[in-house]
Order: C-alpha cells, then structure tokens, then sequence
C-alpha cells in the first residue's frame, strides 16, 4: 500500500497530494475565499479541510471533492460556535475529529459534518489549546498535541 501525504496551501489555495516518493499525484483548487489550514483524505476519496473563510470572517470545516467543489460546511452553531480550527483528523467510518484551539476542545463530527458531541472538553484538556490531532483507529486511542512549551503529548481513549 502505497502512503500519501497530504499538503495544504495558503499562498495559491490548492490541496496537493503527494505519493510516498514526492511525485505529486493530485492538485485541488480551493475557492479564492478561504484560507486552508489543514486537510486529511476521507474514506470515501473527499478532503475535510479545516479553513478560514475569509469573505464570512467564520472558522470552518468543509469537505470538498476532487475538483475542489464544496459539498457540505460546519461552522458550529450558536450554542456551540466554533473557535480556531487548526487540525482535523479522520477514521474509516468518516467520522471526524476536530481541534478546536480557541475553545480548549475536540469536537467530533459525523460523516455529513454535523456535531455529534464534544469529545474532549477544555477540562479534559485542563485548559490547554489543541494544536495537532492523530487518531489511532485500532487501539481507539486519540492522540493530541499542544503548542504550550514543555507540554507535548496527550493520548484519551476516545472508542
């Protein structure tokens, strides 16, 4: 099996997929609006990108096809906005974990974006800002990173 790597663009708003030995297999054009920060590929070949839209000045995580269309959006609701979204990860059943930096949490969405709970909450997270995510699907283990200096890495059983 063959491993890609997925790179997101800020200056030219393209998601580029690289094959294991650096040949580019794919170039994504994103709209002129947002400003990617992260991207991961879903089970069923779409990207979930975590973004600022710039036009509607809201955090965001959208998927996007192949041809850069938008399909579905998540912006949070007024009950739970979402704050700084930097990192977004993805397990085989397209549910998705997100980094909500600005609010101390993890987030988990479901395949068509919709909220489905807050997994990990800012006490959880004793306050701490969620900076980078990696879901370990076999042992259920969610593994979270924190800019905070001397602070590392923390690992919640998440199954």
């Amino acid at each position: 099996m063959t491993s890609v790597s997925l790179v997101t663009t800020r200056e030219t708003n393209h998601l580029i997929q690289f094959d294991s030995d650096g040949g580019e297999l794919r170039r994504v054009q994103l709209p002129d609006d947002i400003e990617p920060r992260h991207a991961v590929e879903s089970p069923t070949g779409t990207f979930i990108v975590s973004l600022l839209n710039k036009q509607l000045k809201q955090n965001q995580v959208v998927e996007v096809n192949t041809g850069g269309e938008l399909l579905r959006q998540f912006s949070g609701s007024r009950l739970l906005p979402l704050g700084e979204v930097l990192y977004v990860a993805v397990d085989s059943h397209s549910n998705i974990f997100v980094a909500d930096n600005r609010n101390s949490r993890i987030l988990l969405l479901d395949a068509h974006l919709s909220l489905r709970r807050v997994i990990i909450d800012q006490h959880r997270l004793s306050y701490m800002k969620p900076w980078r995510l990696c879901y370990r699907e076999q042992s259920g283990q969610l593994l979270v990173g924190f800019k905070e200096p001397g602070v590392g890495v923390a690992v919640f059983d998440v199954l």
